[in-house]
């Protein structure tokens, strides 16, 4: 599956980063996933986000691939925020 991104500067252009644009950014990367969740832990000026995902498709991977699979999933969105909080499992 193919997924446009858009440019950094665009990005910027459109405003702080939602909880509801990096959902729909996962859910488009990982369609399976039993759990994604999404909290914006900067008190909503889009900083600072919490986010868990279960999906088979880490079935047999490190924590670090894992979460090098969601980096590059977000990888414009984490360009315009201070922290990301992950937590990645597949499903037992």
């Amino acid at each position: 599956m193919e997924h446009s991104f858009l440019s950094s500067t665009s990005r910027q252009a459109m405003g702080p980063v939602t909880d509801s644009e990096i959902m729909n950014t996962l859910r488009s990367k990982f369609p399976g996933a039993k759990i994604i969740n999404v909290e914006d832990t900067s008190g909503g000026c889009g900083a600072m986000f919490n986010v868990s995902i279960e999906t088979s498709e880490f079935k047999g991977l490190t924590i670090m691939k894992q979460h090098r699979l969601v980096y590059d999933v977000l990888k414009d969105q984490i360009k315009n925020i201070h922290g990301l909080h992950l937590e990645t499992r597949a499903p037992k």
